[in-house]
């Protein structure tokens, strides 16, 4: 087992509790001199310290996993294409606060500027890790209060009108929204023809609207904008109703029974293959968590409208997806799962699996809604889905993906639509080059 050299970690922990070196050793029953050693990584950090940093500061042993700065390196790579990944990780493990300044500055340069109200959302629940804590808490306390699926309609609108001055009328609607609340009235009309999860969700979601207001608008208080603020509320609305439908308990305690199988927890719950990618993507309680996927969905023309990511995966903001990623080819293969064994440039490996999923077709000769959902998880948590039967799971099987072409570093990928951001490109008059856009 290799070594792992903890010591910018180690000293952002006790700098951010006001320590100073004497006050954490004794804390962790150490020597002083020992614990400088670990902050100066002289020596590796052990299971043994590992565990008392854990018990005794409340932080979770990922904290000083490499795998916590894979985020940041891959925003560093967006800004600075041309550094070696080895140079962005010395530097984030090093000097964290002043990599979070760099990224602050980077972020406002008019290159790379991007504040739609959209993108600064998805980053709100980006840094969340996918998951909020007292919105799942509440879902799951009004889930256990609906009791069975069969009876959950009946007593969530009842709730609804009893609690909150809301009355239900069902297929009052033929057409058009699914759900539509008029406050005048205090009535809420949902469509004919939604399936009974998609009723409930519905419902639970004018419940967080009405009667959580002032929590939904307090989590999303710290976004910049007016315009933000209104989407987050609408997404924490959305988080809310997903969190009764599929309570976090019996989501995981089933996804673990059928090994994340994504159909059987469909079935079970009465979902769709989207929304059941999504809510498992959710499952990041402290203490309870499920495996750290990544979600995604995109078109056609590889337009991402949905990107989520519980752990380390670094979704490029720029310059397009990579075409070799499995999410592409699920397009080829209509309504059936994809899987795919791929390696980032960073050495980081993992397992996606990969489908297509359509909306309701409105009438003939109208287009309908078709996107390719996707779902990611670290190699080694690749064992616990039912997707790595039968699979080579070694790296050395890999499909050599990236985060995008104009932040890629593999010079000869035979995909190649963009050169190297940062770099000069080679124009060679006298050969015929096999692979485009070669950089120094």
């Amino acid at each position: 087992m290799s070594k792992h050299f903890a010591g910018a970690r180690i000293r952002t922990l006790r700098r951010g509790r006001n320590l100073t070196q004497q006050e954490m050793a004794r804390r962790l029953n150490l020597s002083t001199s020992y614990l400088n050693q670990l902050e100066n990584d002289q020596r590796p950090l052990t299971v043994t310290v590992l565990m008392a940093l854990s018990q005794h500061f409340d932080v979770d042993p990922a904290f000083f996993s490499p795998d916590h700065d894979a985020r940041t390196i891959g925003e560093l790579r967006d800004a600075f294409p041309s550094v070696p990944d080895d140079q962005l990780a010395d530097l984030v493990a090093r000097y964290p606060d002043l990599v979070a300044e760099v990224l602050e500055l980077a972020d406002r340069a008019p290159s790379r500027v991007d504040d739609s109200p959209y993108r600064l959302v998805r980053d709100f629940f980006y840094e969340a890790h996918n998951y909020v804590h007292e919105l799942d808490l509440l879902g799951e306390e009004l889930a256990s209060r609906l009791g069975d699926p069969q009876l959950r309609l009946t007593r969530l609108s009842t709730s609804l009108d009893r609690d909150l001055g809301v009355v239900v009328r069902f297929r009052k609607l033929t057409s058009g929204p699914r759900r539509v609340y008029h406050p005048e009235t205090r009535e809420l009309h949902l469509r004919t023809g939604l399936s009974e999860a998609q009723l409930c969700f519905e419902l639970s979601l004018q419940y967080a609207l009405t009667g959580h207001a002032d929590v939904l608008h307090g989590i999303a208080a710290d976004l910049p904008t007016e315009e933000a603020r209104e989407i987050a509320v609408l997404a924490l609305a959305q988080y809310f109703a997903a969190a009764v439908v599929m309570p976090y308990e019996q989501m995981l305690s089933t996804a673990e029974d059928v090994r994340y199988d994504i159909d059987r927890l469909a079935v079970h719950f009465g979902t769709g293959f989207e929304t059941t990618c999504h809510r498992l993507s959710t499952l990041n309680r402290p203490g309870n968590r499920g495996v750290p996927f990544f979600f995604v969905r995109t078109d056609r023309a590889g337009n991402i409208s949905k990107r989520q990511s519980a752990t380390g995966f670094h979704f490029s903001r720029s310059g397009g997806s990579c075409p070799l990623w499995v999410i592409h080819r699920a397009f080829e293969t209509p309504g059936r799962v994809t899987r795919q064994v791929a390696g980032m440039p960073d050495g980081r490996h993992y397992l996606w699996i990969a489908r297509t999923v359509a909306g309701q077709i409105h009438g003939f000769g109208q287009p309908r809604k078709e996107f390719a959902v996707g779902l990611g998880c670290d190699l080694e948590q690749a064992e616990r889905l039912v997707y790595a039967q039968g699979l080579d799971l070694s790296p050395a099987s890999a499909t050599p993906i990236g985060p995008g072409c104009t932040t890629c570093p593999r010079e000869r990928c035979p995909q190649r639509a963009f050169p190297l951001a940062g770099r000069q490109v080679v124009v060679d008059l006298d050969a015929t080059l096999d692979f485009s856009y070669t950089t120094y």
